[in-house]
């Protein structure tokens, strides 16, 4: 059988990228070796009946605002997201908490209490960076990536642009210890860096570090996050697309230089007229499913040399009889409305020697932690009156001296320390109102999600040698790959790892533009 496209993989990137490329007219097949879509936007029942956990991907910030959801109209397909009025609270040691808000004004507020100078640092940072930041940020995310050169020429044609280019280059505490003066002020603005696995003490990722501190958002997929992945695949085939779950795809097909198709483990084959599109991480996609022989030997090197070895991912999945009841909340009450309450420590060396110590194999034993509360604002996830969170940090993948084998002697160990941690700073979360758990240890996280190799969440690390331009490759950030008709779609690609469906959005364009399919969205 042949269709136009053949998409490999049904995680949110791919299912996006089919939608655009079958509302354009093409005839598209997805293959999801999986019996379920959706990739890491998934909902399960992993702890008790009526219990709905999000198993990696909880936060959506993006999306809601993103051109994915206008042009595939997620919301008619039956995506809805709510915002929590508290995004996220910073609780320290000493149960004095700093709460993030959508609203400027009253952050600012909330940074005044620990520091007046910092508040007005933080006002003057959203006067000259804001609407920069508007206007630029989410348009480079849903576009290809522009070569270094060029961001670099545009930016240096302003004062403001040449700051950013400075701060770019700095580490994120760097930029924090130039910004602020509060201790506290730089703790609550650095954990929004470190709970997305960037090491505090990387160099090349202050403007990031800027964007967190002036933009926050926290939306909430109403039923949970498997619901966008089923949005997005009745939006594909409310126009003719075919999604195919349970089958693997054994190999691409070649015929010289160029895909033509796929075959399947069972031994069935599919053809493409015109194109193949990959949404399955690199050295899968191209050294198993490719083959070296059809690559150039510079391109399987950056193949090879493409890592995903930094954070992964340690999560406990709880189903609750009641919500935590935070120390933190009788000084200031919206840390327990707060869709998320961070433990990250006093100081920002606490964190950077956390990640220093992940990088030695050594799971932290300080706070690291994060807990997510969907239930306050999305009811829908538990029983009535019950609640479900996710307890997660980062670790290493591997735990030395014995490697991923490491978890299975310590996961439950660990687990507990982490409870007792969280419960220190929520002493009503006892034993007794913790109805079930599921652990889920970094191996855990790579069995779930094949594309999340070593437990790394965001599909290989977004290091500046993996970022913008350089996702994957150098010269190959464009979604288009050296095999002619095999496109890259996942997360992988820029803008990177998350829920936004940015990569499947910007190879739709590239897709549409290289075979002249009627283009309609903007």
């Amino acid at each position: 059988m042949t269709h136009d496209f053949i998409v490999i993989g049904s995680g949110h990137n791919g299912l996006a990228c089919a939608g655009y490329l079958a509302r354009a007219g093409a005839k598209v097949l997805v293959l999801e070796s999986s019996p379920r879509i959706g990739g890491s936007c998934h909902t399960a029942e992993a702890t008790l009946p009526g219990f709905k956990h999000n198993i990696c991907s909880v936060v959506h910030t993006h999306i809601p605002l993103s051109p994915v959801y206008r042009d595939l109209e997620l919301e008619r397909h039956g995506v809805r997201y709510v915002y929590p009025d508290s995004l996220r609270a910073t609780i320290f040691p000493d149960h004095r908490s700093i709460v993030m808000y959508r609203e400027s004004e009253k952050m600012a507020a909330e940074i005044a209490r620990f520091s007046a100078r910092d508040a007005k640092t933080y006002t003057q940072l959203l006067s000259d960076y804001g609407e920069f930041i508007d206007l630029t940020f989410l348009p480079m995310m849903y576009s290809p990536p522009l070569p270094p050169s060029l961001q670099t020429a545009q930016l240096e044609q302003s004062e403001e642009g040449r700051t950013l280019l400075q701060w770019q280059a700095s580490t994120p505490v760097q930029l924090l210890d130039e910004l602020f003066e509060c201790e506290q002020v730089k703790v609550h603005f650095l954990t929004r860096m470190t709970v997305l696995g960037f090491a505090p003490d990387q160099h090349g990722q202050g403007w990031i570090c800027l964007f967190r501190i002036l933009k926050g958002e926290a939306p909430i997929c109403v039923g949970g996050s498997q619901q966008l992945a089923q949005g997005l695949r009745n939006a594909l085939e409310a126009h003719g697309g075919v999604v195919q779950t349970g089958v693997g795809v054994k190999r691409i097909l070649m015929s010289g230089n160029r895909a033509t198709g796929v075959e399947l483990n069972d031994g069935t084959r599919h053809g493409a007229a015109k194109a193949v599109i990959t949404n399955v991480e690199p050295k899968q996609s191209f050294l198993k499913l490719v083959g070296e022989e059809f690559l150039p030997p510079t391109f399987v090197t950056r193949v090879r040399n493409y890592h995903a070895r930094g954070r992964s991912l340690m999560v406990l999945h709880l189903a609750l009889s009641e919500p935590p009841q935070y120390r933190a909340a009788v000084q200031n009450p919206a840390a327990n409305r707060a869709f998320s309450q961070e433990m990250f420590g006093a100081t920002m060396a606490e964190q950077v020697l956390a990640y220093q110590q992940i990088a030695r194999g050594e799971p932290p034993r300080k706070e690291m932690l994060q807990i997510c509360m969907p239930t306050l604002y999305d009811p829908s996830q538990a029983p009535p009156g019950k609640h479900t969170a996710v307890v997660w940090q980062y670790a290493p993948y591997e735990v030395a001296p014995d490697g991923p084998q490491g978890w299975r002697n310590m996961r439950e160990e660990y687990a507990a320390h982490l409870l007792d941690q969280w419960c220190s700073y929520a002493p009503n979360m006892t034993r007794d109102k913790i109805l079930a758990m599921k652990i889920q240890d970094p191996t855990d996280t790579e069995r779930h999600n094949v594309n999340m190799v070593n437990g790394v969440d965001v599909v290989g690390d977004m290091t500046p040698d993996q970022m913008g331009y350089f996702r994957p490759f150098a010269g190959w950030s464009n979604y288009r790959s050296p095999v002619d008709g095999l496109y890259m779609c996942g997360g992988f690609c820029h803008p990177g790892g998350g829920v936004h469906a940015g990569a499947g959005h910007n190879a739709a364009t590239v897709i549409a533009e290289d075979f002249k399919l009627n283009k309609w969205w903007p």
